[in-house]
């Protein structure tokens, strides 16, 4: 099934950018030299949008659906990570830092809480959610198997910076193919689907 492919993608590039938001704490200290207590207050702070973030985003997804959902969100996080990329690091700019870093972690966070809504958009049949579950998970989630390794090989091949920059430009890049699949689900079975529902009131209404 492709869409089974489409939302392993969407996963991995959501949880690819959740990852991305564990280097928020040192991209803080280490390039807009900020003290170690402003970077776990960053930290700190970030956590605490994740249930209003999720929530939201819920609300949002039955009004809109997931798909497009996910698409706004992507776009944002896009946005969002090509921010820190441009950024200078200045401290005088801290505050851009701390608007950026709530931003991304809203999207986040909405994305987290809203991705495998996509199964029944893509018309995953219930009998087979358990399986398909499974297999997202495992495509969806290895992000904890290379993120680590990829964040290292920047920062230690470009230390400071310039390896932030690299290390933010390749989560910003997933997000293009999260968006790309999540616009494909869009157009190719979520619109679908709600063409079928209103062809169906419409037959409905006629008897």
């Amino acid at each position: 099934m492709p869409v089974v492919w489409l939302i392993s993608i969407v996963i991995l590039a959501a949880y690819s950018s959740y990852w991305g938001s564990y280097y928020f704490t040192p991209y803080a200290t280490d390039v807009f030299m900020m003290s170690v207590v402003f970077g776990g207050a960053i930290g700190v702070g970030k956590m605490w949008v994740k249930p209003l973030s999720a929530l939201g985003a819920g609300f949002l997804a039955d009004r809109v659906g997931a798909s497009r959902a996910v698409c706004w969100c992507f776009f944002i996080l896009i946005m969002s990570f090509v921010a820190f990329v441009l950024s200078p690091g200045s401290p005088n700019l801290v505050m851009i830092l701390i608007v950026n870093t709530a931003i991304a972690s809203l999207a986040i966070f909405a994305l987290r809480g809203i991705y495998f809504a996509l199964l029944e958009e893509g018309g995953i049949p219930l009998a087979l959610t358990g399986t398909v579950t499974g297999i997202l998970s495992v495509i969806g989630f290895t992000p904890d198997a290379f993120m680590p390794m990829v964040g290292g090989v920047f920062l230690d091949g470009c230390p400071g910076a310039l390896g932030y920059r690299y290390f933010f430009l390749f989560i910003a890049l997933l997000c293009i193919f999260g968006l790309v699949s999540a616009y494909l689900i869009l157009k190719k079975f979520a619109g679908k689907k709600e063409m079928n529902l209103k062809i169906s009131k419409g037959n409905s209404s006629d008897k």
